[in-house]
Order: structure tokens, then C-alpha cells, then sequence
């Protein structure tokens, strides 16, 4: 019983963790999964290139699905993962990697599960792995559907859901350390509870531009760093720039067609560049 499953990652323009709602968009970064499921309660599993990355979500993760098919006769996985979206980054690595291994796991299953539904299960599995804060349930839906999703995290509901504007490439600079979830002062970031809160009607209203700087403002503050990428980005023509998730990477959303003229301006050290996907 062998399945084979496909997720993506996303960028923030909300960070969920002082208000409980979200908002994150699809790029083409990806990650690959495949499950095979035995009937010994025994998990083996290879994340390809990091060898000494915790496995407790991907376990989770095929856990939570095979309690709910306890008929199958099967307790216990061999999982491989591979990705290119980088770790601890804000990227949305986790929440892709939780998705592309409940899509196998239900492929070796010969079940269908709603997209949704794989959000809620991974985001279950991510809450018992400390991977994430709130579950992310926005970023599972943006990982998964693509688009621009705005999401209830608490109630684990997708909201909204929109296609980010075209003509737009995802510029993401990627700093030389990683931020842990472990490590995310939670209560630094539900004192700014109101700017977040604004900034998330900014973006339900369709500013979505201005609603990444301040999220992302807001998020540097929470975690002592300065905006300083996001305002070189700005200043070099960027349309928009903003912290993802907790960071430490920041999106930067450039016209496709002055790309090469940011670039120049603004470098190409530490740079990682992807599509933005909205999905079907």
C-alpha cells in the first residue's frame, strides 16, 4: 500500500497568531511525499537533505489519518519526503509537508479526502508536532489550494479565497539563520493584536500590498528584527515586502516585467525566486 502526494508552499500577508485569522498566499516552491503504510505500529522516515530534522510531524501526520480509517489494518509508515522549500523560514515548509504526506497516506488508503479536510488533519498533526502556533490552517489551505486564503484558524474555516493579482513575481530573501517555533514570543505578537487586526481588513478590502508591510512589520517587531529587507525592497520597486509567517524570510511581490532591474538594484545574494500559484 503505497501512495504518492504533492503539496506547495505559500507566503504570509496575516499572521494568525495574535488575532486567530490568516491570510497566506500560494508560490510554486513544493514538496513531494510518498507513504507506504505497514501493518507493524513501527514509522521509518527520510526527510531528503536534512537527516537530523525532527520526524514527529510526518508521524503525526499518517497517525491522524490512520485513526480515522482504523478498518484499513494498518498502524505504522515508511515515509520519504522531498522539498524544496527551505525550513524554519516562514516558508510554509511544515504545513506543505504535512499536506503532501496526508495525500499519500490517503492515495495508500484508496481514499479521497477533501483539501479542506487534509488542511484540518495536518494542522492537527502540526499542534501535537509544536511545528506550529495556531495549526496554520491558513497556510495549509494556501499550501493546498492556492490563491490568496483568508481563514479562521481557531475554527479551522476557510473564509475567503481569491486569486492574487497577475504579473507578479515572488522575490523571497532567505537570511543565513532560522527561527523555531519553540523560540516565537507568542505574547510579544497578541500585544499587537489591533494593527494586525487592521491590517487584515486592509487585505479582505484588497489591499493586499499594504497588508503584508504591516503584518510583517508587526512580526519583526515581535521577534526584534528590523523591517529593514522589506524597506530596501520597497525602495529598489517592489510592490509589496513583509516578514512570512515567523519569519525570518520576507515575501517580496515585483512587477515580472522590472524583475531584472530589482534584482540589480537590490542583489541577488541570499534570494530564492518562485511563481505565485493560484491554483484552480
Amino acid at each position: 500500500m503505497i501512495g504518492h502526494g504533492v503539496s506547495y508552499g505559500a507566503l504570509s500577508v496575516i499572521n494568525a497568531i495574535s488575532t486567530g485569522k490568516g491570510a497566506a498566499f500560494g508560490i510554486d516552491l513544493k514538496t513531494e511525499a510518498a507513504v507506504q503504510l505497514i501493518p507493524e505500529k513501527q514509522f521509518s522516515v527520510e526527510i531528503d537533505g536534512h537527516p537530523v530534522e525532527n520526524t514527529e510531524l510526518a508521524r503525526f501526520s499518517v497517525e491522524e489519518i490512520l485513526d480515522l480509517y482504523p478498518e484499513s489494518g494498518m498502524n505504522g509508515a515508511v515515509i520519504r519526503t522531498t522539498s524544496n522549500i527551505p525550513i524554519s523560514q516562514g516558508l510554509k515548509s511544515s504545513s506543505s509537508a504535512a499536506n503532501a504526506i496526508i495525500s499519500a497516506a490517503a492515495g495508500a488508503l484508496g481514499v479521497d479526502i477533501d483539501p479542506l479536510e487534509i488542511g484540518r488533519i495536518g494542522a492537527a498533526a502540526a499542534i501535537r508536532a509544536g511545528v506550529s502556533i495556531t495549526g496554520a490552517f491558513d497556510d495549509a489551505c494556501a499550501c493546498q489550494l492556492g490563491g490568496l486564503v483568508f481563514t479562521d484558524n481557531v475554527k479551522r474555516e476557510l473564509l475567503l479565497r481569491r486569486p492574487m493579482p497577475e504579473g507578479y513575481a515572488a522575490v523571497i530573501h532567505i537570511p543565513p539563520f532560522q527561527i523555531r517555533k519553540t523560540a516565537f514570543p507568542s505574547e510579544k505578537m497578541r500585544e499587537m493584536r489591533d494593527m494586525v487586526s487592521a491590517a487584515y481588513d486592509m487585505a479582505v478590502e484588497g489591499d493586499i500590498f499594504s497588508a503584508m508591510y504591516v503584518n510583517g512589520r508587526c512580526t519583526s517587531e515581535a521577534i526584534g528584527m528590523t523591517p529593514e529587507i522589506a524597506d530596501k525592497a520597497l525602495s529598489c520597486g517592489a510592490a509589496a515586502a513583509g516578514l512570512s509567517g515567523t519569519g525570518p524570510a520576507t515575501g517580496i511581490l515585483v512587477p515580472e516585467g522590472r524583475l531584472d532591474e530589482f534584482l540589480d538594484r537590490f542583489g541577488r545574494e541570499d534570494i530564492l525566486l518562485a511563481g505565485i500559484r493560484n491554483g484552480v
